[in-house]
């Protein structure tokens, strides 16, 4: 298999931390949906990451169909998530807002990146900061220790991890040192994790700061 994509998107790295989690073996192809937009689009027409390229040649596309055939492969005693009932609906709405939370904080770094100066909608901005402040905070109340629900890492787990890593790195403001000791907790337990280690964004990875 072949992964798609950089690991400054939380989306990315998720699935990376995923795949060596279930010890798949997979190769990487770091195409940038900025400075390689043609080539991405060859292999997603939205020109997003992540994608999942499988031996047979079949492309996958976005990271939450890409998690669902991953947990089909490693099986119900092995996935990340529970197989039904109640325990499997947590995990999937705390996942789910720390991807809505990663989009915002997305959002928020190509306003800035993509419109500069006068062409900056500051209100805009101040929604999805909103948005994703009210996130981390409900996130916060749901957050238990070691992990979110139990003592066996879920997907809600490495979403989380994934989302403050990347907010960490994009919007640094929106996550002060005090403000969500939860998470703060989560996420050093997270990246002291072989498969978070291993999935650590790399030189050059990172988007640039403004558009050349």
């Amino acid at each position: 298999m072949i992964l798609v994509g950089q690991y400054d998107s939380p989306f990315t790295r998720r699935v990376a931390v995923t795949l060596h989690h279930y010890h798949m073996p997979f190769e990487r192809n770091t195409l940038s949906v900025f400075s390689n937009a043609a080539k991405m689009q060859k292999i997603n027409p939205l020109i997003r990451v992540p994608a999942l390229i499988l031996q047979s040649g079949e492309v996958m596309i976005d990271s939450v169909a890409i998690i669902d055939y991953l947990d089909e492969l490693a099986g119900p005693a092995r996935a990340l998530v529970p197989p039904h009932g109640p325990e499997r609906r947590k995990v999937l709405q705390i996942t789910a807002l720390a991807q809505g939370a990663a989009e915002k904080a997305g959002q928020i770094t190509e306003e800035r990146f993509f419109h500069p100066g006068k062409a900056r909608s500051k209100e805009w901005e101040e929604r999805c900061r909103k948005q994703l402040t009210a996130a981390l905070k409900h996130l916060e109340s749901q957050c238990g220790a070691p992990w979110f629900f139990d003592m066996h890492m879920s997907h809600a787990d490495v979403m989380t991890g994934c989302l403050i890593g990347s907010i960490k790195l994009l919007v640094p403001e929106v996550f002060p040192a005090g403000k969500y000791p939860k998470l703060h907790g989560l996420a050093l337990h997270c990246e002291l994790m072989d498969e978070f280690v291993k999935s650590r964004i790399g030189p050059g990875e990172a988007m640039p700061s403004k558009k050349k």
